[in-house]
């Protein structure tokens, strides 16, 4: 007869944990719903139009910075092999997002507004970068005229 009541007692403690477990994270998290998640991609603009083409490899590993208005601190989190990223459960709010590279390589800072609405922003954040191989292209203004003997 001690091992029924035993079993009671361990589901009684099992259900009061759950319970106070679920309330913790309802005090740490924010309220259902109230939430969203800002995914992208990092790569390198060789041709400096700000847009992802064909060709532009992906920063894979780029490290991306998400700071939200008002905050002091970012959150900071890697791109993966392929150069995507995705931040989940952010609250609603405006945020500022960039990239660096392995090189420390900036990218250029995008805007982000989650809120009701827009509970999901997908943005693309190019690295400049120089697709010449530090050759330099120049251009002259020269006419060859022949050597005429008379």
């Amino acid at each position: 007869m001690k091992w029924p009541k035993r079993i009671v007692a361990i589901g009684i403690i099992q259900l009061a944990l759950l319970a106070l477990l679920g309330a913790a994270a309802l005090a740490v998290g924010e309220e259902p719903g109230s939430s969203g998640y800002i995914s992208g991609s990092v790569f390198y603009d060789l041709d400096g139009n700000g847009q992802a083409n064909v060709g532009e490899p992906n920063a894979a590993g780029a490290t991306v910075f998400i700071q939200r208005e008002g905050e002091a601190a970012p959150i900071v989190l890697s791109a993966d092999a392929e150069g995507f990223f995705v931040a989940r459960h952010l609250p609603y709010g405006a945020y500022r997002v960039w990239a660096q590279d392995a090189e420390s390589n900036l990218s250029t800072m995008q805007f982000v507004a989650l809120d009701e609405v827009n509970g999901a922003g997908s943005i693309d954040l190019p690295i400049p970068r120089d697709a010449s191989g530090g050759a330099q292209i120049r251009f002259t203004n020269s006419i060859f005229l022949p050597l005429v003997n008379r």
